[in-house]
């Protein structure tokens, strides 16, 4: 097979890199950008795979394709969500931001599902290692399983934040890798994730088992209610996450029509938005995958107004991003909070003096410390005394 011979020359040379990646890659039609030839849209701002495959290696955020849907029988016609969705995405306006965004066009299937997989792990295994963020769109929900391998492959245990209205773990024949992906990289590749995050569940459509063993496992989860009553609180769960993995189906279908299983009930457009807004400007996050949009049930093409809007607060969240992570003084202050009954008698805070983001330090039994995305509310909670629950669970998963 053509694509395993070159594999092993990404490790050698970018230049080989670059030329075998263009390999497995279809180009972008003309057809997308037709009718935005003028500077302001972003068809003119992103470097496009059209007759010359990009040097990735130059760029922030590249877009990748997948034109495959055999993994959801249930969603048949996922295959075309790409395009649909890059059609919307180019006739957006660019800001004034010097964007180094580039599409690499439409990765070509494999023989079979498990070899388009392959392909996507391989990509997105080369782009990270290369320092360049993955937005991979279109395709179907079990796309999220080769993303995982890729960090893996790396040997690097991740945070896994998944937006979807059902938990994708329950294996049947006839439904599809869609629908029980989320169980294989939970059990096969538990060693691979630190956390698990599922945001924008409906409870009527969980098992409830499912949602027992996240809480045994002190994962997180936050169901639509939740997430309408306290949307802030899904900024520090998507701020900790390597990866966010989106299904569409978790938007309700007024506002994002095309998906077969669409629900008349889910999260908003504009809380989708948000949520890619924070995703992007998360200095942690590494990947991003919008996922499961059928452009057959997309009436008037709602959905891919919606989802091309999620890829534009992406794109400007990624360049809002401020140097956070470092925890230096001239980066963020140090604020020592005494409680009782925690180790040493004290919760320490940091606060970015740029972006005004918290987090808290949690120190496990091996006295290795870490620092957790948290809201200011948790700090506000520490000064009456009371610990902060998540200060709690994090110090279990690090027990």
């Amino acid at each position: 097979m053509i694509f395993v011979t070159f594999v092993s020359a990404f490790k050698h040379s970018t230049f080989v890199a670059s030329q075998g990646l263009s390999l497995l890659f279809d180009p972008v039609s003309p057809e997308i950008w037709f009718g935005f030839e003028h500077y302001s849209y972003l068809a003119q701002r992103i470097k496009v795979h059209a007759e010359e495959f990009p040097d990735f290696q130059s760029f922030h955020l590249a877009i990748v394709g997948i034109l495959e849907d055999r993994g959801n029988p249930s969603n048949e016609g996922a295959y075309g969500g790409a395009d649909h969705i890059r059609r919307a995405l180019y006739g957006l306006r660019a800001s004034n931001m010097k964007y180094k965004v580039c599409d690499l066009g439409n990765l070509r299937p494999g023989e079979s599902l498990e070899d388009s997989h392959l392909r996507l792990k391989e990509v997105v295994r080369i782009l990270i290692e290369n320092q360049v963020i993955p937005i991979i769109i279109g395709g179907t929900h079990d796309h999220t399983l080769p993303v995982v391998l890729a960090y893996e492959e790396l040997g690097k245990a991740i945070t896994l934040a998944n937006v979807d209205s059902r938990s994708d773990t329950e294996p049947s024949a006839h439904m599809g890798m869609a629908h029980h992906h989320i169980g294989r990289i939970l059990t096969r590749h538990k060693n691979s994730i630190r956390r698990y995050i599922h945001l924008g569940y409906q409870t009527y459509l969980m098992d409830e088992n499912i949602l027992a063993a996240i809480d045994q496992h002190h994962h997180f989860k936050m169901r639509v209610g939740e997430i309408r009553d306290n949307f802030m609180a899904t900024e520090p769960l998507i701020r900790s996450a390597d990866f966010l993995s989106f299904d569409v189906g978790a938007i309700k279908m007024g506002d994002a029509p095309a998906n077969a299983l669409a629900y008349p009930f889910g999260l908003t457009g504009e809380e989708a938005c948000q949520m890619a807004w924070y995703a992007g400007s998360s200095s942690q996050l590494s990947a991003f995958g919008l996922f499961e949009c059928n452009p057959s049930h997309d009436y008037r093409d709602v959905s891919a107004s919606v989802l091309a809007t999620m890829l534009w607060y992406f794109i400007e969240g990624y360049y809002h991003r401020s140097d956070d992570l470092s925890f230096s003084p001239s980066v963020a202050s140090r604020i020592s909070v005494m409680v009782t009954g925690v180790p040493d008698g004290e919760i320490v805070f940091f606060r970015s003096n740029a972006s005004g983001k918290w987090w808290m330090e949690i120190t496990g039994t091996d006295g290795v410390s870490e620092k957790i995305p948290c809201l200011e509310e948790d700090y506000l909670q520490c000064l009456t005394g009371d610990i902060p629950l998540r200060w709690l669970n994090q110090q279990i998963n690090l027990s």
